[in-house]
């Protein structure tokens, strides 16, 4: 075995123990599945991916996305139409397409780090055109940073490298990667468990921007761009209105909208529903998912459209119903929740993002970070607040104790609300920190989000480091 298909195949093992602990399928079964994939590969066979049996099984919710990702980890082709193909290499990786035109190919997004390679790679088993154009959806990494190695391999052949267009925020985006490096890095790192991760930064920006819309003219191909904003403010939906071929960026990414990213600049639940309604309104017959499969069918495409807008249009309704009786954000969060049917679709399931921090999105946007509670408005260090009520209770250690009791009665946020308070009256008592780490696990048992899972283990593993100081 090459140590590049070693680095691959630890990177999808990497991934897959990701997913696993997102609440997927056990690692065995998931990599079992890898196997098949990668035994099919070693036989010459390419991984094509259509409207198959795993996709409607997929769609009808018995298969898990998982499943799905362990089928493309080693670079699938989706045939769209005559000429377009979409290139999937994990679900956590954007998808990449490729537009044949008599002018060179045309990509929509162009993949991350690890697997621009492998992504270039498949497309050049397909077609070994100059590429003429790159349109980058929006700024985030998995979509733009390819752009490396595409401009390598022009060098390489001696050609001008592709121009690259997008929204005008764009190179806001890059620009403030670069003024928070080591903010971005380490919040990469806790949201994807990688100790140590270092943001890529530097990467070529846009040759042309464009602000509401834009049309290109390609050889041949009418190549529609349209800016809304959703998970970011520089995002762009691409629109083929002579294949009727829709590719929406983030917009859809075949789990529920992530607009609450906790740790993450505003996200726009409102506009991102919006840009939802003006896609359904194209109609159209193929939808390419910033993430996932590819979905064909008006009917399908319409229905993910809207259902995903239905459900951020409830958000932002009934936070603003509350927030406009001078609700705290505190009754905003109880009262406020997705009807179950949204979150039964398996196109929205919460497995990345969580309502509840959607929620949170919305009231901020609106009302500020101040959320209507007196004693957060100019608060008390969290040291004296914990040592006062470690003081009342009889110590830390009963303030531990009774977090330990709570979690084993279900109560497991009041448990590490009790837990944290206790950790920082005493954050060098090791048995307080090996209580306050069994809390947390027992709440991040009960979360279904990735982002849930991994911010809450950030402060696991703290507490575990330290009962063991």
């Amino acid at each position: 075995m090459s140590r590049g298909e070693k680095r691959r195949r630890r990177g999808s093992f990497d991934l897959l123990r990701s997913l696993t602990s997102a609440g997927g399928g056990s690692f065995d079964e998931i990599a079992a599945i890898c196997e098949r994939y990668r035994a099919k590969q070693a036989d010459g066979g390419e991984v094509r991916m259509t409207q198959d049996a795993l996709f409607e099984r997929l769609w009808n919710g018995s298969a898990a996305m998982e499943e799905w990702t362990a089928a493309v980890s080693h670079g699938a082709i989706t045939h769209v139409a005559e000429n377009i193909i979409t290139v999937h290499t994990t679900y956590f990786c954007g998808s990449v397409t490729a537009i044949r035109t008599s002018e060179g190919l045309v990509l929509i997004d162009t993949a991350k780090p690890e697997t621009a390679q492998q992504t270039l790679d498949v497309i050049r088993s397909w077609d070994d055109a100059p590429i003429h154009t790159v349109i980058f959806t929006h700024g985030h990494i998995d979509h733009t940073s390819g752009i490396t190695v595409i401009d390598a391999e022009a060098e390489r052949r001696g050609l001008p490298r592709p121009r690259i267009i997008a929204h005008r925020n764009v190179a806001r985006r890059m620009q403030r990667y670069e003024d928070t490096h080591g903010f971005n890095s380490l919040v990469q790192g806790q949201q994807f468990n990688k100790p140590g991760y270092v943001y890529p930064i530097g990467q070529r920006r846009p040759d042309e921007v464009y602000d509401d819309r834009m049309s290109l003219f390609i050889g041949g191909e009418q190549i529609d761009l349209f800016h809304g904003r959703g998970e970011t403010d520089d995002a762009t939906f691409v629109w083929l209105p002579e294949r009727r071929v829709l590719a929406s960026g983030d917009f859809v990414i075949w789990v529920f909208p992530n607009a609450g990213n906790p740790r993450k600049v505003q996200r726009y639940a409102a506009e991102w529903a919006a840009a939802l309604r003006r896609m359904e309104q194209l109609e159209p017959a193929v939808l390419i998912p910033g993430h996932g499969p590819v979905v064909f069918g008006e009917e399908r495409a319409g229905q993910m459209l809207r259902d995903g807008a239905e459900a951020l249009e409830h958000l932002v309704r009934e936070t603003l119903a509350l927030l406009n009786r001078g609700a705290t954000l505190d009754e905003i969060l109880r009262g406020v929740k997705v009807p179950a049917e949204y979150l039964a679709k398996p196109y929205l399931l919460a497995k990345y993002d969580d309502p509840e921090f959607l929620v949170r999105g919305i009231y901020h946007f609106y009302a500020g970070w101040f959320d209507g509670n007196a004693a957060h408005l100019k608060p008390a260090q969290t040291a004296e607040l914990a040592a006062e009520l470690a003081g009342l209770a009889g110590g830390a250690d009963k303030l531990a104790e009774r977090a330990l009791a709570l979690a084993g009665q279900g109560q497991a946020r009041l448990a590490v609300e009790l837990a944290e308070l206790a950790g920082a009256a005493m954050p060098d008592d090791g048995q307080i920190q090996a209580i306050r780490a069994e809390v947390l696990r027992t709440l991040i048992g009960a979360e279904s989000s990735l982002m849930g899972k991994a911010f809450l283990a950030v402060y696991e593993r703290e507490a575990t480091r330290r009962s063991k100081a």
